[in-house]
Formats: structure tokens, C-alpha cells, sequence
């Protein structure tokens, strides 16, 4: 069964609220081994409240990632999580479902696969975790949205789901195979957090090992410009999460750390006297050695010549 969907385009005033159900916007497939994919392309001019309400059918757990874009997530239960892009979480929502708000100016895309609880348990056993196995063992309503560590591999797969969303004939059996393999790559993910009751932190612990991670990187060069993808690579989480997180853990904005950071460099290299003000200024990302002084003056208040010609004196 498959429903094809498009773009979703709002204009009216105040908040939007539409509902997830029907094919307006979401691509859905539901392929004959029991996965469920859904694809979404929402562009918004208007702050807009998109409402997934519980699968009346049964319960079931869902792996999602955001190719683009950004988004809060309320569940039924208060529970919010802010997704961004490159954002992978494992989702159950049993009732009344969870909402999602869009702001307007961005187009999102994501992939959801999802499977019904009843079909997912048949596939597993007691070694697959703890946690894993409360989630799927519960009876009880459940509304948990859990943010996981964010691999190449699940990026890859999630695009190529993307591509394949609309899929026919071979192309459909890959599209099954894919949407399995990523169902079970996010929940392997999900197994190897230590949660112990802090599904609803702002920063889960592998998140906050990420910043530490991530902050070190940064003491250690200061100059270094990372490249897109590479902190998704090298810290699990993309480019808006890092910054999300980072100021999280630390008070201060990532780009302001780095900053700072990179000054203090600077101020090094002059006191040494042997790195040219104008190579200082190229390894700080200035281009102009006059936005560079000016620059340094409102960090430091003082020019780097005066910094340089302070230290001369003092040897």
C-alpha cells in the first residue's frame, strides 16, 4: 500500500494546525514484512502545529532522522525534544500521539520507520537490552521520544530512503531492505545508551560526551575549521546539535568558544614574537589584518602590536 504525497504550503494567519493522517504531504509505504516508511517534504510560511495522533491499530516504535530543516516534538505526555538537522531519536507514542511544530522559512524532510510493537518483538530476544526490552514489553501508555547517536551509515541509509520513497518494483524490495536495516541500526543506537531514567534530559549523556569531545577538539586547534559532515562523523551529531548541545553543557555559544579560544591562540604567537601579525590574523580566519586588530582590541583591549611590544619589554 502506498500513498503519495507533496509539499505542504500554508498561508493564513496565526498558528496552522493540520493533521499527519491522510497523504496531503507525508509519503507513506507499508511493505508486506510489517515496516512502515514515511517521508515528509513540509515547507511552512506560518508557525504550524502538525498533529500524528495514536495508531488506533496498535502500538508501535518508530527510528526517525531529519535530512533537513528543524522542529520541536511534544508528546502526549509533555515530553519535548528539539530536532534538527541530522537528528536521529526512537520515538513510541501511544496516546493521544505527539505534535509537531514547524517554524516557517525552512523546508523539513525526514524518514520515519516504524513497525507495530507485536511485529517488532517476534524479532527480538533478552539480548538485545534492557531498555529495549521495557519498551517493548509495556502494556502501559508509553510517549518517549529519545534522541540517539547520529552514524554515516544511518545518514546514508535515511537519504537513500528518501530517493526510494516513491519505489516500484525492484526498487521496492530495496526500499524494504533499507527501512528494516535502518529500524534496526537506530534501535541498536538506542540499546547502547545508558538512559536509567533520563529519557527526558535536554542533553542525554552521549550527547554531553559528544560536547566534551568536541570541546577538547577545539583546545587542541583552535584553527580548525570543520568541514560539513565532520562533526557528524567525528562526535555522532550534526552541525545544529552540536551548537544546541554545546551551549548547553558549557553557557556559551560554540561559535563564541572557538572564538575565544582562537584569540587566546593569537595572543600566544604575538607574546612568542616569532609568528607574523599578518599569518596570526590569516590563522584566525581574518582575511584583513585591520579586522583582525580591531577584533583582537575588543577581546583583549589592547592592539596586537601593543600586545607584542608589551612582551618585548617584559624579556
Amino acid at each position: 500500500m502506498a500513498a503519495k504525497g507533496g509539499t505542504l504550503q500554508r498561508q493564513s494567519a496565526g498558528r496552522g494546525v493540520v493533521s499527519a493522517q491522510g497523504s496531503q504531504y507525508l509519503d507513506m509505504t507499508v511493505f508486506p514484512g510489517g515496516a512502515m516508511l514515511v517521508t515528509s517534504c513540509i515547507e511552512v510560511d506560518e508557525p504550524t502545529e502538525i498533529c500524528f495522533p495514536h495508531d488506533e491499530n496498535g502500538q508501535h516504535v518508530s527510528a526517525q532522522y531529519f535530512l533537513s530543516g528543524e522542529a520541536s516534538i511534544v508528546m502526549g505526555n509533555g515530553q519535548r525534544q528539539h530536532w534538527t538537522q541530522d537528528a536521529t531519536s526512537v520515538i513510541r507514542s501511544d496516546t493521544p500521539g505527539f505534535r509537531l511544530f514547524v517554524e516557517p522559512g525552512q523546508v523539513l524532510r525526514h524518514v520515519c520507520v516504524a513497525m507495530y510493537r507485536d511485529d517488532l518483538s517476534e524479532r527480538l530476544d533478552e539480548t538485545n537490552g534492557p531498555q529495549l526490552a521495557r519498551l517493548m514489553a509495556s502494556d502501559a501508555t508509553v510517549d518517549l521520544a529519545v534522541p540517539v547517536p547520529t552514524e554515516m551509515r544511518v545518514r546514508n541509509t535515511a537519504q537513500r530512503l528518501h530517493d526510494l520513497r516513491a519505489a516500484t518494483g525492484l526498487d521496492s524490495v530495496k526500499a524494504e531492505g533499507l527501512a528494516i536495516s535502518f529500524l534496526s541500526e537506530v534501535l541498536t543506537s538506542y540499546v547502547q545508551l545508558a538512559l536509567d531514567g533520563a529519557d527526558t534530559r535536554s542533553v542525554l549523556p552521549w550527547q554531553a560526551h559528544g560536547a566534551q569531545r568536541l570541546k577538547a577538539a577545539i583546545d587542541a586547534d583552535p584553527d580548525h575549521s570543520f568541514a560539513e559532515g565532520e562533526m557528524l562523523e567525528r562526535f555522532a551529531m550534526g552541525d545544529q546539535m552540536a551548537r544546541r548541545v554545546f551551549q548547553a553543557e558549557f553557557g556559551t555559544t560554540l561559535a563564541a568558544y572557538t572564538r575565544t579560544a582562537r584569540f587566546a591562540k593569537a595572543q600566544a604567537a604575538l607574546r612568542d614574537g616569532i609568528t607574523s601579525v599578518k599569518q596570526i590574523s590569516f590563522a584566525c580566519g581574518y582575511a584583513h589584518i585591520g579586522n583582525f586588530t580591531r577584533a583582537y582590541k575588543q577581546h583583549f583591549g589592547e592592539t596586537p602590536s601593543e600586545t607584542r611590544a608589551r612582551a618585548t619589554r617584559s624579556r
